[in-house]
C-alpha cells in the first residue's frame, strides 16, 4: 500500500511548523510513508502526490478552535465545515482538490493555541512538541489498521 503524509504549516510561525516536525518524525520512523512538505502552499505538492499515486493521503495541520493538544482524525467531507488555517489555501478546499488524487484523504488536526501561530517564532512550543509525538502515534495506529 502507498501511503503519502502531506505536512503543512510555516516553521517561523511558531507552533504553525507542528506538521512538519510530524512529518520529520514519520520520515525517521515509519520509513513506508513517503512525506511531502507542504509548508505554506500544500498545492505545489500537488503534482508530485498525483505522481507517486498514493492508496491514502493523510494530511497533517495545526489547527485552533479546539482544546490545545487535541489531535484528531476530522471529516472534512463537508467543504461547509470550516478549520482555522493560516495558509492561503482553505483546508477543506485542499482535502476536496486531493480527493482528486486520492479518494482516501484523511485530514489530521493538531490543535494549538492561536496566539502561538501569529507571530514569526522559530520553535514549537513544549505543549506542540509533545503534541507531535502524540500526532506521530496516531498514524502509528492508522499505519496498522491500513496493513490489516
Amino acid at each position: 500500500m502507498r501511503k503519502a503524509l502531506l505536512c503543512v504549516g510555516n516553521e517561523l510561525r511558531g507552533d504553525d511548523g507542528v506538521a512538519i516536525a510530524v512529518g520529520r518524525l514519520v520520515e525517521e520512523q515509519l520509513p513506508e510513508w513517503k512525506v511531502f512538505f507542504g509548508h505554506d502552499t500544500p498545492e505545489n505538492e500537488f503534482a508530485a502526490l498525483r505522481e507517486f499515486s498514493p492508496d491514502v493521503i493523510v494530511v497533517v495541520d495545526a489547527m485552533s478552535g479546539f482544546k490545545e493538544g487535541e489531535i484528531e482524525f476530522l471529516d472534512l467531507s463537508d467543504e461547509r465545515t470550516y478549520v482555522y488555517s493560516t495558509h492561503n489555501l482553505p483546508t477543506p478546499i485542499l482535502i476536496s482538490y486531493l480527493r482528486n488524487i486520492c479518494v482516501k484523504t484523511i485530514f489530521l488536526g493538531i490543535a494549538v493555541l492561536l496566539e502561538n501561530v501569529l507571530h514569526f517564532s522559530e520553535g514549537l512550543s513544549q505543549n506542540a512538541h509533545n503534541a507531535s509525538y502524540q500526532a506521530l502515534e496516531k498514524i502509528k495506529a492508522l499505519d496498522t489498521m491500513l496493513e490489516a
